[in-house]
């Protein structure tokens, strides 16, 4: 139940992005049914047997979610798009009144319905339901549909329980906790800065938190205390039957239970990490672990039988489990990494392959599972079928668009999306070989072009109905593209590379520099400014790059302009310059995150984005935050008009109009 990266000493690898914070809180706690288990506990009935997934492989830019040729959309949208949702009646788009918004008018168009990684859940009914996660995320379920709930909070929530209908509590990084009492969400002390994991209670009178380093509070009523859990280890979830069986497991095999008097710790038998505890009652109570991956080891999961003898080993499989939800004595499901099991009451048996996910449900035949990529199934008793689709958005290096109905998006998995004005339609182009897609410029809606920094760099052309790969200069890699019409574009790259296109092929162009080139702005034939590594920045004059005073030795990352006498430039750790037409100056931006992009309309309406959701607004004559209800790396700005603004970055493309 513990989202965090595991490469410290003494504890599990764990990827931080690629599997959302293995074993992270999931808050998910099983079902109080006052039933005893009975019958053998055996791995009855296993089988290897898996549904097959279906495998396309596109043709050159080809349409990944073209679907049969049925209704004008060409098949069903999946949820919560639906056929002409934006106004255009081929496309599936979320209607706007659906869609996800901030605070300041920042709304999730891709992944949808956002990009929060859910952390931790918890349902009290099949019509009260509740998810968090990431940036202070939470949401609620009615019974009909998802609807966000304002948290009051930025940092990233792991676990979620709800006493009642009115009564609710989510923790998380930090020490955060937060509680609704039928209204709003609202901050509560818990006198600790340390990560708190999970959540659960018995009662109004007995709420327990558990995390980091041994961290268990507990609230009898007035207010979190601290007890002594005699470990350093960190715990990742608690759950109980009642005030006089509580469990709590963490790192190293650390297995502990309160028995209504006294924390106990119990031999788990075990030094790995148990992630989950679950159950229905206390004769009904199930974790699960996994093995330390290694590169030459077969990864392996264990589900637990829990008792006040320890642990018993139920079956051990070749994967790894991190989630396991008990919804009745003959009920409980695991998922690992790819393969999923249900216990019968007999045995454990294997059902079709799945993605990992958090569960949580009010019924055994109602659960649902939330995964990475915005990924949501529900599980019916009998299968597991997919409410949301995975979107698989990575990090959204750049975008650029020629109007309002024709905006690009490209990410670091070589995939590119592209919105035509009432939804989106995402792209494998097989002529991009590299993965990693840096820059996109468009010209218009038939002359777009892309570039990749990877060693088999590439400039790729959209012509309106196919991409083909245009230099045949062996480029080094590309960071940027960038162009004033079809016929001036300039591309520019690692080692001082700089490519032009004049309207009929490109050339290689001296600039004089070998440090890397991040971004290039272009303001006409006769004007251009690229920068890059250790402050550099070159002028185009029409005839040859010339070195100009940045006045720093930062990294900077991007630059723009509205003309020849207002470029601003974007760096490292808060760096931020204007251009007056004389001299490169430092503006005081407000912060010390890493900045990646800038783009305006006018002297007065310019955007920068960085790291931890970054956004500032240049309003006049001063820059001013916005919040963007995300705190994922923001890496690309673009937009149309002052009221048509799109940003994109780790996971993550925003609109507001």
């Amino acid at each position: 139940m513990f989202r965090e990266n595991f490469f410290a000493a003494g504890a599990e690898a764990a990827s931080h992005r690629d599997r959302a914070r293995i074993g992270a809180q999931v808050g998910r706690k099983g079902l109080p049914f006052a039933l005893v288990l009975m019958g053998a506990l055996v791995c009855a009935g296993c089988s290897d047997e898996e549904e097959p997934s279906p495998n396309e492989t596109p043709d050159a830019g080809s349409i990944l979610d073209a679907g049969a040729d049925a209704g004008p959309c060409g098949g069903p949208c999946a949820d919560p798009e639906v056929c002409g949702g934006r106004g255009n009646p081929t496309t599936c788009a979320i209607p706007e009144a659906n869609r996800l918004c901030s605070e300041d008018g920042w709304c999730w168009e891709y992944p949808l319905p956002h990009g929060h990684q859910l952390l931790g859940a918890h349902f009290l009914a099949p019509n009260d339901g509740w998810a968090v996660g990431e940036s202070g995320h939470i949401q609620h379920w009615d019974g009909t549909r998802w609807t966000p709930v304002a948290s009051g909070t930025t940092s990233e929530l792991r676990g979620v329980h709800a006493l009642s209908a009115t009564e609710v509590w989510a923790v998380g990084r930090g020490g955060t906790a937060v509680r609704s009492s039928g209204g709003a969400f609202s901050p509560v002390s818990t006198g600790t800065q340390r990560d708190l994991n999970s959540v659960w209670a018995s009662g109004a009178n007995d709420l327990w938190a558990v995390g980091a380093t041994g961290t268990v509070l507990r609230d009898r009523g007035s207010g979190f205390q601290a007890e002594d859990a005699g470990t350093p280890q960190n715990l990742n979830d608690v759950w109980g039957s009642g005030p006089g069986d509580v469990w709590l497991v963490g790192q190293r095999g650390t297995l502990l239970h309160h028995d209504g008097n006294a924390l106990s710790a119990l031999d788990a038998g075990t030094n790995l990490p148990l992630y989950e505890v679950t159950g229905t009652g206390p004769n009904d109570v199930w974790t699960v672990t996994s093995n330390d991956p290694c590169l030459f080891c077969d990864d392996y999961g264990i589900i637990y039988r829990v008792s006040s003898l320890g642990l018993e080993e139920r079956l051990r499989m070749s994967d790894r489990f991190f989630h396991v939800f008990a919804a009745a004595p003959s009920m409980a499901l695991v998922v690992g990494e790819s393969s999923r099991y249900r216990w019968d009451g007999a045995g454990w048996r294997k059902l079709a392959s799945g993605r990992d996910g958090v569960m949580a449900g009010a019924s055994p035949d109602d659960v649902w599972l939330f995964g990475d990529h915005g990924l949501v199934e529900r599980w019916n008793g009998t299968a597991w079928s997919t409410k949301v689709p995975a979107r698989e958005v990575n990090t959204a290096r750049d975008v650029h668009g020629s109007g309002p109905a024709d905006v690009w998006v490209v990410d670091s998995d070589g995939q590119v999306l592209h919105w035509n004005g009432g939804g989106w339609k995402a792209f494998d182009p097989a002529v991009l070989t590299a993965d990693d897609i840096q820059g996109v410029y468009a010209a218009s809606p038939t002359e777009t072009w892309m570039v990749s920094n990877e060693l088999s760099s590439e400039v790729v052309r959209w012509n309106g109905s196919t991409f083909a790969e245009e230099s045949a200069l062996d480029p080094k890699a590309l960071m940027s593209v960038h162009g004033s019409s079809a016929a001036d574009v300039w591309a520019v790259g690692k080692e001082g590379e700089a490519l032009h296109r004049d309207g009929t092929g490109w050339t290689r162009v001296v600039t004089g520099v070998t440090k890397t080139l991040n971004d290039v702005w272009v303001h006409g034939p006769s004007l251009a400014v690229a920068v890059g590594a250790e402050g550099t920045v070159l002028l185009w004059n029409g005839s040859a790059w010339s070195p100009m005073t940045s006045g720093t030795t930062r990294n900077l990352t991007s630059v723009w302009g509205s003309g020849p006498t207002d470029i601003w430039a974007t760096g490292e750790a808060g760096t931020l310059l204007r251009f007056n037409g004389t001299a490169w100056l430092p503006v005081d931006s407000g912060t010390q995150v890493n900045l990646h992009a800038v783009w305006g309309v006018s002297t007065t309406a310019v955007w920068v984005v960085g790291d931890e959701g970054t956004l500032l607004r240049l309003d006049g004559s001063r820059w001013v935050p916005e919040r963007t209800g995300t705190r994922h790396s923001l890496q690309g700005v673009w937009a149309p008009s002052a009221s048509d603004v799109w940003l994109v970055g780790e996971s993550a493309v925003l609109h507001k109009d």
